[in-house]
């Protein structure tokens, strides 16, 4: 993985507020780790065209190519050649968003330096924002290689360190009004090279509306942005994801026992529900932390999992020798029985069936059982292999539950369901099962 520093701490000698980084590895998409200390790690994937905006509550003017390219600096050359290859992906609207943006900060720091509840640190902000993270590349819109020469190469690098001094409570009222006039002089002149603010404005607009998603975590006390890293990973992806939930495994370094960690996108409101194993995972190892399984953690990934980064193929790969398929299928088919036939399990057909409960909760029984547990079973009994990866509603079919896939699936779509349509499922399930 890649290690870059973005925000103010690219600069040697420029105030930063709080520690930010980069990593860039083998992450499905954006995602942005912050912990109780609002220190931030921006989790990157490889793939720069998979990258939209910075990922943010706030409205996102910042292409994550400009953020990697310009906002951030390198410690080794890995570092400079992922800078490189975002420089070549920023969007061509990002250079006048910069103009629309460094105007509205302009005016923010008039506001402010009026404001008397304010101090200087706060007042100021908006202007090193205007100057620093904005006008400081749209001058030039050259590859900022050393950040630190950069700045002190461009013309406006004594416009920044006013703009500093001012956060250090070094200058008055009338300094900070003419740093703010200097500022409108400098946007108005740039913003001219684009057609004009509205124009600069305009394609401000056209940033916004990226549609490649990502995802902002709040990590609570505990768990450290380095650890939260390993977590987001997801070497390999349990089932197949949803909006309100998303089941992983990640391989964690110094892992010991398999624990289960719930963290929340604050974006989407998705449930990461993530398994941190050792690469060492026995077959027999339970999941801490969740509800009892019938099954082991390596035989959920077996039969469930898909692999996604080197790590997780490597992992299921041992595991696939030392787990027996047609036992584990054995396994599936006696639990898809319980789930029919045991009233004495709440959460089967059995007791569900003639409960007062809502009709989709009385269907979720035979959803596990016909879209899960039996066409998996059938599979692993008849292939002797296991079932990660494959298309689940390809081994319904060739498991003879085809059409009962099909209509539990309309039902859970729908969330509802007549008491007759279950009964004709569970009739076809039982058929199956016998």
């Amino acid at each position: 993985m890649t290690r870059l520093v973005f925000g103010s701490g690219r600069f040697a000698d420029v105030v930063a507020n709080n520690r930010n980084d980069i990593i860039v590895g083998p992450y499905d998409m954006p995602t942005k780790l912050v912990d109780v200390r609002k220190d931030v790690l921006l989790c990157l994937p490889q793939e720069v065209g998979t990258w939209g905006n910075y990922p943010t509550h706030q409205e996102s003017w910042l292409a994550l190519p400009f953020v990697v390219t310009c906002h951030s600096s390198h410690t080794d050359e890995a570092g400079l050649d992922v800078r490189r290859s975002a420089w070549d992906a920023i969007p061509v609207a990002q250079w006048p968003a910069l103009i629309a943006k460094a105007a509205e900060f302009a005016e923010e720091f008039r506001s402010r330096l009026t404001d008397a509840g304010l101090t200087p640190r706060k007042a100021f902000k908006s202007a090193t924002r205007a100057l620093q993270d904005c006008l400081l590349y749209a001058v030039e819109r050259k590859f900022p290689a050393q950040q630190d020469v950069f700045l002190q190469d461009s013309v406006i690098a004594p416009l920044v360190a006013e703009a500093n001094r001012g956060r250090a409570g070094e200058l008055d009222l009338a300094a900070g009004l003419v740093l703010a006039d200097t500022i409108d002089a400098l946007v108005a002149k740039i913003a001219g090279e684009f057609g004009g603010l509205d124009a600069c404005r305009k394609a401000l607009g056209e940033l916004m509306t990226d549609s490649r998603v990502g995802r902002v975590i709040l990590l609570p006390e505990g768990i450290s942005l380095d650890r939260g890293a390993e977590l987001v990973v997801g070497d390999i992806v349990i089932g197949v994801p949803d909006t309100h939930d998303m089941d992983i495994v990640s391989v964690v370094n110094g892992q010991e026992a398999p624990v289960l960690i719930q963290l929340k996108d604050e974006l989407s409101g998705q449930r990461l529900d993530i398994m941190a194993v050792a690469s060492t995972l026995g077959a027999n190892e339970q999941l801490s932390g969740g509800h009892p399984a019938f099954q082991s953690v390596a035989e959920m990934l077996l039969a469930n999992g898909t692999a996604r980064t080197p790590e997780g193929s490597a992992l299921v790969a041992r595991l696939a020798g030392e787990v027996d398929p047609v036992a584990l299928a054995q396994k599936y088919r006696t639990v898809a029985k319980e789930f029919y036939s045991d009233a004495s399990d709440r959460k089967s057909w059995a007791a569900r069936r003639a409960g007062n409960l809502p009709q989709v909760k009385k269907a979720i029984p035979l959803y596990r059982i016909a879209c899960d547990l039996l066409p998996r079973a059938a599979y692993m009994e008849r292939a002797g292999k296991f079932t990660g990866g494959l298309d689940i509603a390809i081994l319904a079919e060739s498991a003879g539950l085809g059409k009962v896939y099909a209509a539990i699936r309309q039902i859970m779509d729908r969330q509802d369901a007549t008491q007759d349509e279950l009964e004709h499922i569970a009739s076809a399930i039982e058929t199956v099962l016998s």
